[in-house]
């Protein structure tokens, strides 16, 4: 079975810097057509990519109602078809609301055509902001452009995501962690209980830096939010930052 890392290093070159949203699009048309080994992984990243084109959706629905069902003992494969229903919901367009709804009834796939479906509404709104290539940077690479997007948003479900994708994605680009230190400075000091969860997250990405530029505003963060959650969250997050 191929590696993790074997599989990253097949698909990362077919998810390289793009001229244009129409070549995002033919990159991940070529993926889809190809290597069903890559599939899992290049549907899991269409939730960060804002792409809704139906060129590509189209070729993720056919393979999906194609190759359903896959018998229970193969693990893989399932998990396959699984994020073939997930990237519909990813896509925004309603035109996949049928598709997604005939895995409500089979048990295996319900929980993932529930949650195909509350995503497609939301990246209904999102995609136009997280592929808009107006605002971005030519010294940052597109995933870190994508997630300035995201922060930048005034969606604090959708920062929240870009949030992670920085934490979890390793993402370092300068940029990113100046638009998440402007981010966490407003809207700290007035959180509610229906975003301090996102807030958190925005002090963790800008923590996960290590930069110790950013120490004082984690520090900050710690010790004058009124929010427990997101003083909680910045305080763990100094650690983040080298020992002193």
């Amino acid at each position: 079975m191929r590696t993790l890392t074997a599989l990253l290093s097949l698909l990362l070159p077919l998810l390289a810097s793009a001229v244009t949203i129409d070549e995002d699009v033919q990159r991940y048309v070529g993926i889809f057509e190809g290597d069903k080994a890559l599939h899992a992984s290049a549907a899991e990243s269409l939730g960060w990519t804002g792409l809704s084109d139906a060129r590509l959706y189209d070729v993720i629905e056919a393979r999906l109602l194609a190759e359903y069902p896959v018998p229970k003992d193969l693990k893989a494969e399932r998990q396959r078809l699984a994020w073939y229903i997930r990237a519909l919901g990813f896509s925004g367009q309603d035109k996949y609301l049928p598709t997604i709804g005939k895995f409500l009834g089979d048990r295996d796939y319900a929980t993932y055509s529930r949650h195909a479906l509350a995503d497609l509404q939301n990246y209904k709104r999102w995609n136009p902001i997280i592929s808009d290539r107006k605002s971005f940077d030519g010294k940052v690479t597109d995933d870190g452009n994508r997630a300035i997007n995201m922060i930048r948003s005034n969606d604090f479900q959708l920062k929240e995501i870009g949030a992670k994708r920085v934490y979890y994605g390793r993402l370092r680009d300068e940029p990113i962690f100046e638009v998440l230190a402007s981010e966490v400075r407003a809207s700290y000091p007035g959180a509610t209980s229906s975003n301090s969860d996102e807030i958190a997250w925005m002090v963790k990405a800008l923590a996960s830096s290590g930069n110790e530029k950013y120490r004082p505003l984690v520090q900050e963060v710690a010790d004058k939010a009124t929010d427990e959650k997101i003083a909680r969250h910045a305080r763990s997050s100094l650690d983040s930052f080298p020992k002193r």
